[in-house]
């Protein structure tokens, strides 16, 4: 019983988990976006800015971009696997046995674990940028206390 509403819902296809991923990737992008503008206004008047303001407003956002980067390859993945399911469910209940239907199921399933690596990649890339210029405004805050 249990197994029969997975097999149905994994029969779904990669569809869903393809849309999850688009939906990751405007999202990552918006915040990618606005965390440039947030850096670039911040970075002029953080001399200004108590410290503790200026480290909440570096911070915000960018466990966004590590989420997505850590976990959109696991998505992804979670798409192969049902693409995989569906090709071979495919294949069992066809009463001839051809390549064709095989490779072609595959080759879409392995479209999701793309996806994923497309969404995770530019993210990763996007928070380490980030936290690196958080350190330097940071360490330039500090600096300037201490000089005080």
């Amino acid at each position: 019983m249990l197994s029969e509403k997975l097999l149905s819902f994994a029969l779904l296809g990669i569809d869903p988990v393809l849309w999850v991923l688009v939906a990751m990737s405007v999202i990552a992008v918006g915040v990618m976006i606005e965390r440039a503008l947030v850096f670039a206004q911040i970075e002029k008047t953080y001399q200004t800015m108590d410290y503790y303001t200026l480290r909440l407003g570096l911070e915000a956002r960018l466990g966004i971009l590590a989420t997505f980067g850590n976990n959109a390859p696991f998505i992804g993945l979670f798409g192969t696997v049902l693409g995989i399911i569906q090709a071979f469910h495919t294949i069992g209940s066809s009463n001839s046995f051809d390549v064709q239907p095989i490779m072609q199921g595959i080759s879409e399933a392995l479209i999701a674990t793309a996806t994923g690596l497309f969404v995770a990649i530019p993210c990763v890339i996007a928070y380490n940028y980030f936290l690196r210029r958080l350190k330097v405004v940071l360490t330039q805050k500090e600096a300037l206390l201490h000089e005080a």
